[in-house]
């Protein structure tokens, strides 16, 4: 994924219960260059959410405790919440999914398992990145 686009600098929060699919996702991250910050569940995303800031959550829709639905829904609550893009990352691709999940606050979605391609028009859409000087 290498670009002339550069998110060095920026956070990323990355919420799955799945370790293989946090890791993967972290990865194509980190190759933007993006600091990333990883969650097993939506409870411990509120929490990291409430003490740093975070330029772009990607978060899985299915999990325990606190699902991506909900996860959008409060951190939407949260202050400045409105203003941190919200990402959900699903196998689910159904437009009911998708719609719900926009519904809820969440500026876009990514179908698992995320082609490194579509998640650069994914952030390109919903981050600013850092222009690499000419």
């Amino acid at each position: 994924m290498k670009d002339s686009n550069s998110y060095k600098g920026q956070r990323a929060l990355v919420v799955d219960d799945s370790q293989s699919m946090r890791t993967q996702l972290s990865m194509l991250l980190k190759d933007c260059k993006f600091t990333v910050v990883e969650a097993v569940n939506g409870i411990e995303a509120l929490t990291l959410l409430r003490k740093e800031k975070f330029n772009v959550v990607f978060s899985d829709l299915v999990m325990p405790e606190l699902d991506g639905f909900e996860l959008c829904e409060e951190v939407r609550k949260l202050p400045n919440g409105g203003s941190v893009p919200m990402v959900v990352v699903s196998t689910y691709s159904d437009s009911h999914y998708i719609t719900k999940a926009l519904r809820l606050g969440a500026d876009d979605f990514l179908v698992k398992p995320i082609a490194p391609d579509r998640l650069q028009r994914v952030l390109a859409r919903v981050t600013l990145p850092i222009l690499d000087e000419v």
